[in-house]
């Protein structure tokens, strides 16, 4: 039904599913229904109530400690943020999506996360760091050999002057913060490359 853009008909069904499967005690598959209840109800433009479900999906994942649905969660949220065009939050969303997704290696979530991320920051102007996230997006959706999502993102990235590459994003030197020794992510190290002031997520030092 989501394939065929049937969503309220998916909605229903996956409610119905939800209910079962709490009833029975399937929590794993009740939060998979929860998920794309989710993803219907954001496609079929109801951005108040996918919200919502978004933020319950949330808390699902950290009942259960899984942070493929707490990235999904976050996947969410920033696409109902984005839809508003409330940029900033977008960011924040996205960020937080791709550094779950990141944390645990998985490319799904990861590619839509830094294309959603790339959109944001393409509604902020910030398109040389658009340009490295849609090329991650691209690498993780071939991983996936989704074809179809492989076009959108490259449609995106020559839409602002990037170039396709075959083979993975280019490896940044590690940055790493010299008072606690965490890694900087990959805007952060391009920054510092450039002698811009850096802040660490971790300990607050800041760096140029």
């Amino acid at each position: 039904m989501h394939q065929s853009s049937k969503f309220d008909k998916c909605i229903k069904a996956a409610e119905k599913a939800h209910k079962k499967f709490q009833k029975s005690g399937q929590i794993d598959r009740a939060v998979e229904a929860l998920r794309v209840m989710g993803d219907c109800t954001l496609n079929a433009h109801n951005l108040k109530k996918a919200q919502t479900i978004y933020e319950n999906l949330h808390r699902e994942g950290i009942k259960i400690d899984n942070y493929w649905y707490q990235s999904a969660a976050k996947w969410g949220l920033g696409q109902v943020a984005l839809r508003r065009l409330d940029y900033s939050t977008a960011v924040q969303l996205f960020e937080q999506g791709l550094t779950l997704a990141r944390t645990t290696a998985d490319a799904w979530y990861t590619a839509w996360n830094a294309m959603g991320l790339a959109s944001a920051y393409r509604g902020t102007g910030r398109l040389e760091e658009a340009r490295s996230l849609l090329e991650e997006a691209v690498y993780n959706f071939r991983k996936t050999n989704q074809s179809k999502y492989v076009q959108w993102a490259e449609k995106s990235l020559t839409e602002i002057g990037g170039e396709i590459q075959s083979g993975p994003p280019v490896e940044m030197q590690p940055y790493l913060c010299p008072m606690c020794g965490s890694r900087f992510n990959v805007e952060q190290a391009k920054k510092l490359r450039k002698g811009k002031l850096v802040t660490c997520e971790y300990c607050g030092t800041a760096i140029c």
